[in-house]
C-alpha cells in the first residue's frame, strides 16, 4: 500500500502554526570559506522529544537544524555522525528539523517522515531514514525518485524508504505524516530554530553540556571544523583564564549575535 496525498493536510496546518509561530524567514546555506563560530546562548538544549544520537551523557552536543531538501544540508550529509562516532562517547548528536517553505511539498513530507519513522523505528531508523534520503534526493524540493529503499516503479519510493530506515507499517507511517500531531511536532521543531535565531540550514550548534555554554555556526562546515570547535570549546570552558583574546561573551575569536 502507497501512501496517498500525506502531505496536504500537513502543509496546510503546519503553515498556520508556524504563521502563528512568526518563524523568520530562512534560506539554504554553504560553509563559509572559514567558519566562524558565534556565542548562541538561545539554543534549546537537547530534551526529551530530540531523538539523540551517541552517548547520551555526553559531554558535548551537536545540535543540527536541517532541510532534507537542502542541497547544502547533502553535503553535510553524515558528518555530524561520523564525529560522534569518534569521539569515543565524549559527543553527541541531536538532528531537528527545518524544512524551508520554497522546498516545496517533498522538504515538509521527507520531514514528517523521519518523524514517523522514528515513532516506529527508534533513533537508528530516524537517522538511517535522513542519511538514506539526503543521499538519494535530488535537491530543491525534487526529492527521491523510484527504487529508493529497493522501491521498484509501481511503488511508492519515500514508503519503500521509510520501511528499510525499520518502518515497516505502512498504514500507521501513512496516518501518521498525515495527522494533525505529527504537523504541530514538525511546528514546534521548527520554532527550536526561530528561538535559536538561525537564518538558513543547516546550522549546527555546540553545547558543552557541563557549562551550558553553547555557539553556532552557519553552512555545511567538515568534521574537521565540527572537531576543531569542540576542542576549543573544551579549552575556553575548562581553562578561561588560558584563552586567547576574547569576544565579549566570552568565546575566543567568533563573532557575537
Amino acid at each position: 500500500m502507497s501512501m496517498t496525498n500525506p502531505i496536504r493536510p500537513l502543509i496546510t496546518l503546519a503553515a498556520v502554526l508556524l504563521a502563528i509561530a512568526g518563524l523568520p524567514p530562512a534560506h539554504a546555506q554553504a560553509d563559509d570559506e572559514a567558519a566562524t563560530w558565534n556565542e548562541a546562548p538561545n539554543v534549546p538544549p537537547i530534551g526529551k522529544l530530540d531523538r539523540v544520537y551517541g552517548n547520551t551523557d555526553a559531554r558535548f552536543t551537536l545540535i543540527v537544524w536541517l532541510d532534507p531538501e537542502c542541497p547544502y544540508c547533502k553535503v553535510l550529509g553524515a558528518q555530524p555522525e561520523h564525529v560522534v562516532d569518534g569521539s569515543k562517547g565524549r559527543v553527541n548528536l541531536a538532528e531537528r528539523l527545518y524544512p524551508l517553505p520554497f522546498h516545496g511539498p517533498n522538504a515538509m513530507l521527507a520531514a514528517a517522515t523521519a518523524l514517523c519513522v522514528a515513532d516506529q523505528a527508534g533513533v537508528t531508523g530516524y537517522y538511517r531514514f535522513l542519511d538514506a534520503w539526503l543521499a538519494k534526493t535530488a535537491s530543491n524540493g525534487r526529492g527521491i525518485g523510484p527504487g529508493a529503499g529497493g522501491s521498484t516503479g509501481a511503488d511508492d519510493p519515500v514508503a519503500a524508504l521509510a520501511a528499510a530506515s525499520g518502518a515497516r507499517n505502512r498504514d500507521a507511517l501513512a496516518g501518521c505524516t498525515a495527522s494533525s500531531a505529527t504537523a504541530q511536532r514538525l511546528a514546534a521543531e521548527m520554532h527550536s530554530a526561530d528561538l535559536a535565531q538561525i537564518q538558513g540550514t543547516p546550522a549546527v550548534a555546540l553545547r558543552d553540556n557541563r557549562f551550558g555554554h553553547t555557539i553556532m555556526v552557519a553552512g555545511a562546515v567538515s568534521e574537521d571544523d565540527m572537531n576543531d570547535a569542540i576542542e576549543e570549546l573544551a579549552k575556553s570552558d575548562d581553562h578561561p583564564g588560558a584563552s586567547p583574546a576574547r569576544n565579549q561573551q566570552g568565546l575566543p575569536g567568533g563573532a557575537t549575535h
